[in-house]
C-alpha cells in the first residue's frame, strides 16, 4: 500500500505544480504536498525497498545505514511540511502583494523552529525518540497541529476578503482538496501517538483513500471548470481512419472563405451582367465591396500567420516604457480625442521578447480605445514586489458583460462585428505572456470600464539605479 500511496501523492504534487507554475500559490501547494509525501515514502523505502536491496546486496550495507537514511527522512516528515502549509497559507491569504517585506521575513522565519528542534531530537536517531518519548510527541503534535490551525485561519480568512467570485471560487476548491487529507494525519498520526491509541497507529494509511478521491475531484474540476490555472479538454475524433482532424480553426476558416468567396462570387456576377448592359456608375459599389472582401481576406490570413503559429521567443532586456512607447496607436488616440495616462517606471526593464511583447502591448490599448465611444481616458500603470511586476490598463470605455469576462482570451471570441476583427488578438496575448511565464487577466466591474493586468514573474524584472 506504501508504494501506491506514494505513487499517488507524488501525483498530487505535480497536479499542483503543473497547474500553472508561475503561480505562488500552486508553487507553495506543490511544495508543502511533496514535503508531506517524505512520510509515506519513508514508510515505503523501510518495508519494501530496504527489502529489496538485502536481497540484491545481502550484506554489503550495514542495517544501521538503512536505519539512519529512515530516521532523516522521518525527521524531515515530521518537521518541515507544516512550514511549508504555512508559507502556502500566507499567499493564499495574499501577503505578497499586501505587504512583501512582512512575506519574505516570515518566509524566513518559518524554518527556524524545525531547525531548533532538529538540536534536541537529532535526525540521526529521530526514530528513537519517536517509538517512546512521549514528551517528543507532545512537542510535534503541538508544533505541527498549532501551525494547521494557523493554515486553516488564513485559508477561511482569505475566502472571505476575496473580491473575485472566480478566484473565490477556485480558493474553496482547494481548501477542499488540501484540508480533508490534512486533518486525517494530524489525528492519525499526531492525536492518536499523543494518547498511545496503539490499536490506531496505522489509520493513516487509509489517506490513500482520501487523497485518491481529492486527486480524483481536481481532475473533474479541471475538466469542468478548471483548477489553479489547469483546463482540460477532450475531443473525440476517428483513430481508425486516415481523415485528419478538423479543429475549431479549420472550421472558422471554412467560414469565412465561404462568406467572403459568395460576396466575390456575387459581385462578379452583377459585374459581368452590369457590363454587358452597358453600366458602369453601378459598378462601381460593386467593384468597391470586391475589393474590401479582398482586404478582409488578406487581413485575415495574415494575423492568423502571425497571432495562431507558435510563439518562439528571442529575448533581451527591454525598458518597459520604451515598448509602450513602440505600442500605442497614436493617431488612433487623437481620432477619438482620448486621453492616455502613463504612470510607469522609467527604469524598469524586463527579458522578453520585444517584438511580441509590442504587439501584446498593442493589442490590449487598441481594444481599450475601441471600447471607448467617442472621448475618454486609458490608464496604464505598474506595481512591483520581490515576486512579480504588474502591468495595469484601465479604461473607462463600455466595459464587459460577465459572461465576456470569461470568454476574453478563448481563440476566436470578438465582442467587436467588423471586418477588421477576428477574435485573435487576446488569445494571442495570453500565449505571448504565457510564454514568458507571466498571466494576463481581465476585469469589469458593473460593465462601466475594463482593467487588463498582466504579471510577470520577477526573474524576468530588473530595477535600474541610472
Amino acid at each position: 500500500m506504501e508504494s501506491i500511496f506514494s505513487v499517488i501523492i507524488i501525483l498530487y504534487a505535480l497536479l499542483f505544480y503543473l497547474s500553472n507554475r508561475s503561480s505562488l500559490i500552486n508553487r507553495w501547494c506543490a511544495v508543502y504536498v511533496g514535503i508531506a509525501s517524505i512520510g509515506v515514502l519513508k514508510e515505503a523505502f523501510l518495508y519494501q525497498a530496504v527489502p529489496l536491496m538485502k536481497s540484491l546486496w545481502g550484506n554489503a550495507i550495514q542495517e544501521e545505514v538503512y536505519l539512519g537514511i529512515y530516521s532523516v527522512l522521518t525527521w524531515i516528515a515530521y518537521s518541515f511540511p507544516a512550514s511549508g502549509a504555512i508559507l502556502m497559507g500566507l499567499h493564499f491569504y495574499g501577503l505578497n502583494s499586501k505587504n512583501p517585506k512582512l512575506m519574505s521575513l516570515f518566509a524566513k522565519l518559518i524554518w527556524i523552529p524545525p531547525i531548533i528542534l532538529s538540536f534536541f531530537y537529532n535526525p540521526l536517531q529521530f526514530i528513537t525518540h519517536q517509538a517512546g518519548d512521549q514528551t517528543f510527541w507532545l512537542i510535534y503534535s503541538t508544533y505541527n497541529i498549532g501551525l494547521s490551525i494557523i493554515l486553516m485561519a488564513l485559508m477561511f480568512i482569505g475566502i472571505r476578503i476575496e473580491n473575485s467570485e472566480t478566484v473565490r471560487r477556485q480558493k474553496i476548491i482547494l481548501c477542499a482538496g488540501i484540508l480533508p487529507p490534512m486533518v486525517y494525519v494530524l489525528i492519525t498520526v499526531y492525536v492518536v501517538h499523543l494518547f498511545e491509541m496503539t490499536e490506531l497507529f496505522k489509520a493513516w494509511q487509509w489517506n490513500v483513500v482520501i487523497v485518491a478521491i481529492c486527486l480524483l475531484f481536481f481532475i473533474v474540476t479541471a475538466f469542468k471548470s478548471g483548477f489553479l490555472g489547469l483546463k482540460l479538454s477532450a475531443e473525440v475524433y476517428k483513430w481508425d481512419s486516415d481523415m485528419s482532424i478538423a479543429g475549431k480553426s479549420a472550421d472558422y476558416t471554412s467560414h469565412m472563405l465561404k462568406n467572403q468567396t459568395s460576396k466575390m462570387e456575387m459581385c462578379l456576377e452583377n459585374l459581368t451582367t452590369g457590363l454587358s448592359a452597358g453600366e458602369s456608375e453601378e459598378l462601381l459599389e460593386e467593384v468597391a465591396i470586391l475589393s474590401r472582401s479582398i482586404a478582409t481576406l488578406k487581413n485575415y490570413v495574415e494575423r492568423m500567420k502571425r497571432h495562431s503559429q507558435e510563439v518562439r521567443l528571442q529575448q533581451e532586456s527591454c525598458r518597459v516604457a520604451d515598448l509602450l512607447l513602440d505600442a500605442i496607436p497614436a493617431a488612433f488616440l487623437e481620432s477619438k480625442a482620448i486621453a492616455l495616462n502613463c504612470s510607469i517606471s522609467d527604469n524598469v526593464f524586463i527579458l522578453c521578447d520585444k517584438s511580441h511583447m509590442t504587439e501584446v502591448f498593442s493589442n490590449i490599448i487598441t481594444n481599450a480605445i475601441e471600447s471607448i465611444r467617442e472621448n475618454g481616458v486609458i490608464d496604464i500603470s505598474d506595481e512591483y514586489n520581490k515576486s512579480t511586476y504588474c502591468l495595469r490598463f484601465k479604461d473607462d470605455g463600455e466595459g464587459m458583460s460577465e459572461d465576456t469576462q470569461k470568454k476574453l482570451f478563448s481563440l476566436y471570441f470578438t465582442t467587436k462585428n467588423t471586418e477588421r476583427n477576428f477574435g485573435l488578438g487576446l488569445s494571442y496575448c495570453k500565449n505571448v505572456v504565457s510564454k514568458h511565464g507571466g498571466t494576463i487577466s481581465g476585469k469589469s466591474d458593473n460593465e462601466k470600464g475594463a482593467i487588463i493586468t498582466i504579471s510577470f514573474p520577477s526573474r524576468r524584472v530588473a530595477i535600474s539605479d541610472v
